[in-house]
């Protein structure tokens, strides 16, 4: 038995290397079984996409089935594999997903008001800008305008200090022209929205008769009273508002800017901190803008004064 089973796989090692078809009468057990995987891998080759070859014998019979077969349909079932493998793989044609990136916190209710001019016939001036910060805010923030200044300066941007600044001044925006204003972080916070802003007015005097006076309160604290009579406006214009400005001039810090109605006639301020003096302009509003001001100085606090 032992003889026997080494003849035949040797005669199964010649017939192969000669390409002649083994009769099913000389087939042993090793023989059914590599016919029967060339049956599979035939009867797989369809689906992997290979077309039978012309000369491969009909089903029927296992045992006529070539060796030739065994040894083309396996290729065959592993290119089907590796075309599997690699369908697998390729990535999707709507490329890997996104991840939406929250959009930066951005200031808002951005406002741009004109300061006083200097003069009745001052050519610029200039502009209090104002913004709240946003939840979170880090890093400074940058007032950008368009435009050319007085200086010849084109389009600007200026930057703060620290992202708890909320307000700076433009200074030299030539009278009568209007200027775009953004405010945008320099750390990756948005930007605003826009606001427009135009300094001076042709059509309305600086409010006539002016009195600043003061209130000192105790020896930290005190107030400001302004009182004023209305200016001479064009023809056709009329008083809209009075804009009264109360700036602290030691240190420069930004204005503290309020709109009364148009039959305002006096203005007293907050609180404010005793020892400064403190510039007090006052202005009136028509369809133009901001006209000239009338202003005042003050001093709060004495020192000759005793307190209570």
């Amino acid at each position: 038995m032992r003889t026997t089973t080494i003849t035949v796989i040797a005669a199964a090692v010649c017939i192969a290397a000669v390409g002649i078809t083994v009769p099913a009468a000389a087939a042993t057990a090793s023989d059914h079984a590599t016919t029967a995987a060339s049956a599979a891998a035939r009867s797989s080759a369809p689906a992997a996409g290979r077309t039978p070859s012309a000369t491969t014998p009909s089903s029927a019979s296992p045992s006529a089935t070539p060796w030739s077969a065994t040894a083309s349909a396996t290729p065959s079932a592993a290119a089907a594999a590796k075309s599997s493998t690699a369908a697998t793989a390729k990535p999707s044609a709507a490329g890997p997903a996104r991840t939406a990136t929250a959009k930066a916190p951005a200031p808002t209710a951005l406002t741009a008001t004109p300061l006083p001019l200097a003069s009745a016939r001052a050519t610029f001036g200039s502009a209090l800008i104002h913004w709240t910060k946003p939840e979170g805010a880090q890093g400074a923030w940058v007032v950008s305008r368009n435009g050319t200044d007085s200086l010849g300066i084109g389009p600007q941007s200026i930057s703060t200090t620290s992202a708890n600044d909320t307000a700076l001044v433009l200074n030299h925006l030539v009278r009568g022209r209007t200027y775009t204003v953004t405010v945008t972080g320099d750390l990756g916070q948005g930007r605003s929205a826009s606001t427009t802003v135009r300094v001076g007015s042709d059509q309305v005097t600086p409010p006539r008769a002016l009195v600043v006076t003061r209130n000192d309160e105790n020896a930290r604290v005190g107030t400001v009273s302004a009182a004023w009579a209305a200016p001479q406006v064009s023809a056709g214009k009329k008083v809209l508002g009075y804009q009264v400005t109360v700036q602290q001039l030691a240190t420069g810090a930004a204005p503290n800017v309020v709109v009364l109605a148009p039959s305002a006639r006096s203005y007293t301020s907050g609180e404010l901190d005793s020892t400064f003096t403190y510039l007090v302009s006052v202005s009136a509003i028509t369809s133009s803008g901001v006209g000239p001001a009338a202003q005042g100085s003050i001093q709060i606090g004495d020192s000759n004064k005793l307190y209570p």
